[in-house]
């Protein structure tokens, strides 16, 4: 009988997979509700400072007011030497302007005195004779003197054209001194003793105080400059200063009373013996001697 080694299959392994077991592994996610208020805690234990620009007010972080300050700094300072460049370049062209034109003027008021000079050689010219004794020479010099009356004429006319000129560009410029002067005026300067006011009161005192440390009116109708005026204000202010100070230490000072001390003894007889008469103070000296002894 065959015997069949019949192998029984080997039994599968089963291996168990055991589910993962989801822990509660809780990982920790941050609170964005307490972030935000972590930030706006920072935020507001910043400072902030109003800074004003172009008329408006904003508020910004303080921690960048140096940096704006300096930026602001920078652009005045930028503005005002571009203003000044202007002025400057203003007044170099009005200064060529006004060479120029004197000089055109100079060489007018040389042209006018040579025909001037030529004019009056006509003056004693007895034209009604000469134009009976000779026509035809008569004829050339009256064309003569019309000519040169004419040239006259017309450089008369551009002389007081230049002087016009001249007056009115010399008031143009006044009148922009003045305007910037006003300017300056109206700002207060405490170190200079200076409100900012400038009305007529103020210029009225002022001139009269200029005045009479010696200044001509011309001089004072003259001075624009504001550093001038203020000057001059100070100037005032320390002459009244003065004039208080000597007027108060001239009067009379009143006589204070003299505070008696009051001691344990009652002081009899004179205060100064030694300014009495000889006949008091033997007297005086014989009640001391007499109160000693008892």
């Amino acid at each position: 009988m065959d015997t069949t080694d019949q192998t029984a299959p080997a039994p599968e392994t089963v291996v168990e997979t055991n589910a993962p077991t989801q822990e509660a592994e809780t990982t920790e996610e941050p609170n964005l509700a307490e972030t935000s208020e972590e930030g706006d805690e920072q935020e507001s234990q910043e400072e902030f400072i109003d800074i004003e620009q172009n008329g408006k007010t904003y508020k910004v972080p303080k921690s960048l007011e140096s940096l704006l300050m300096f930026q602001k700094d920078y652009t005045q300072k930028t503005q005002t030497l571009a203003e000044q460049r202007r002025e400057l370049e203003a007044t170099r062209q009005a200064t060529e302007w006004e060479a120029g034109t004197k000089a055109v003027l100079f060489k007018e008021e040389a042209q006018a005195f040579a025909l001037d000079q030529r004019l009056e050689q006509f003056a004693n010219v007895n034209w009604p004779a000469l134009a009976q004794q000779d026509m035809q020479r008569y004829a050339s010099l009256q064309a003569e003197y019309t000519q040169l009356r004419d040239a006259r004429s017309r450089i008369g006319e551009a002389i007081d054209g230049r002087r016009a000129e001249l007056v009115e560009n010399r008031e143009r410029q006044t009148a922009t001194a003045l305007h910037k002067a006003m300017e300056h005026l109206n700002k207060p300067k405490p170190d200079m003793g200076w409100d900012g006011k400038f009305d007529t009161a103020k210029r009225e005192s002022l001139t009269r105080f200029g005045l009479q440390l010696g200044f001509t009116d011309e001089e004072l109708s003259n001075t624009s400059h504001p550093l001038m005026v203020q000057t001059l204000n100070l100037a005032r202010i320390g002459y009244e200063s003065l004039k208080a100070k000597s007027a108060s230490l001239s009067r009379p000072q009143e006589a204070k009373p003299v505070t008696v001390v009051a001691s344990g003894k009652t002081r009899t007889g004179p205060a100064n013996p030694d300014k009495l008469p000889m006949k008091e103070w033997l007297k005086w000296r014989d009640k001391q001697i007499e109160r000693k002894s008892s």
